[in-house]
């Protein structure tokens, strides 16, 4: 999956010398870009663009770098946003929006690089703890420590997540469960899919997780169980994870 790069600056030519440097380190990078700050938020509330890294200009009319930066991240907390600027008097304002990094302009390809490599080096980390999917044209990036647990309903897979929302999908559990690891997840259902971190407690033949008891199917009773006392006895001594 190419890594989606989006850019923000007022200056075309600064836009062009950064497209030619990025594509120059990947050419399958997948680079949109901006001159204008609202619009790129509009256009990152409104589309189904999905963002790994964001190069922002500080200094634009209307809208600035840092405020867009700040309407970015109230949405995604995971862009690796990289201010690319004239100014080193911004550092205080980059860091309070948890910017990646920092670089000045005129650009410097081998800070960029450098900077991409860390960059590209945790997006893989992340993504290979996440599952992705999509729904009516939206794309997902999902977490595996944020699903409580993962239900079939009526050819609609629906992702629990803990802060109480609900992400859907079309698809089936058999499929799904094939992309999630099975350290973390337990099939106990034809129609359930457990996270074993999130368990509170397990019975005769369900798991509870929070205030919701899942049931624990005749079929998947046995390796349910054994997969459940495996992952517990992997965290003795060390807490739930």
């Amino acid at each position: 999956m190419p890594i989606n790069i989006s850019i923000c600056d007022d200056t075309k030519e600064d836009i062009e010398i950064l497209k030619e440097a990025l594509y120059a380190y990947d050419h399958s990078f997948d680079i949109i870009s901006y001159t204008d700050g609202q619009a790129m938020i509009d256009d990152f509330l409104d589309t189904t663009h999905n963002i790994d890294i964001l190069f922002l200009d500080i200094y634009m009319p209307g809208i600035d770098g840092i405020k867009t930066a700040e309407s970015i991240r109230r949405e995604r907390k995971d862009i690796k946003i990289i201010f690319i600027t004239s100014s080193k008097e911004h550092y205080p304002q980059a860091y309070e929006v948890f910017a990646f990094n920092y670089i000045l302009k005129p650009l410097d390809r081998e800070r960029l690089y450098r900077i991409l490599d860390h960059a590209l080096e945790q997006i893989n980390k992340e993504n290979s703890q996440k599952i992705c999917f999509s729904y009516k044209s939206t794309m997902y990036s999902v977490n595996y420590l944020d699903i409580l647990f993962i239900e079939s309903r009526d050819k609609i897979i629906l992702f629990h997540k803990v802060d109480g929302d609900a992400l859907k999908c079309y698809g089936k559990l058999d499929h799904i469960e094939k992309e999630l690891p099975p350290k973390t997840f337990i099939r106990c259902h034809q129609s359930f899919i457990v996270n074993t971190s999130h368990i509170t407690e397990m019975g005769a033949n369900y798991f509870r997780i929070g205030q919701v008891l899942i049931s624990i199917s005749k079929k998947n009773l046995k390796l349910a169980k054994e997969r459940y006392y495996e992952y517990l006895f992997s965290h003795m001594g060390r807490g739930r994870a």
